[in-house]
């Protein structure tokens, strides 16, 4: 049995979360998370998104709220065409706390300039030219298929290190 499977047994609580990724032709929007959560993923580069409900009056938020919620938050934009592409769980073996589920979706329409917040600096890249090295190691193995437009379902298991031990796509 794979260790993912073994952690799947015992039903682990997953924090609901979403992630996009602004496309512009062949550019996307990624950012750089200058002030984070415990810090969870500081100095790293990656999509714009944030938790679903984790404050009182988004208790009953849905993905796509929260989604069009985070983007305003965190580069000032205001999504208006996107498309949900994914799901994929993160299983921190070490810090079960960090365990996520991300609702992944690309964005090809919005309203205004994305601007830096103090949370998050948004840069341009192309989307051939990821900058994998300041990014989450998993990213690597699904952010390439995400913004080719590719469906992705899978789960990924994290080490004391935040590196990728064992993924499978379901």
């Amino acid at each position: 049995m794979e260790k993912i499977d073994k952690f799947l047994e015992q039903k682990p609580h997953f924090t609901p979360m979403v992630v996009c990724y602004l496309r512009e032709g062949d550019n996307v929007l990624l950012g750089l998370r200058k002030k984070v959560f415990s810090g969870f993923a500081e100095n790293l580069i990656s999509g714009i998104g944030g938790k679903i409900g984790d404050k009182t009056e988004y208790a009953d938020e849905t993905e796509e709220e929260a989604l069009i919620r985070e983007v305003q938050e965190e580069i000032g934009v205001k999504i208006l065409r996107y498309k949900r592409i994914g799901t994929i769980r993160f299983i921190f073996s070490h810090k079960p706390k960090w365990n996520q589920i991300v609702y992944i979706f690309i964005v090809d329409h919005w309203e205004g300039e994305p601007k830096e917040t103090e949370v998050i600096k948004p840069i341009w890249f192309r989307k051939t030219q990821l900058p994998l090295q300041q990014m989450w190691d998993d990213n690597a193995y699904w952010v390439p298929k995400v913004l080719a437009g590719e469906k992705i379902d899978a789960v990924f298991l994290l080490g004391e290190d935040n590196k990728v031990v064992e993924y499978k796509y379901l």
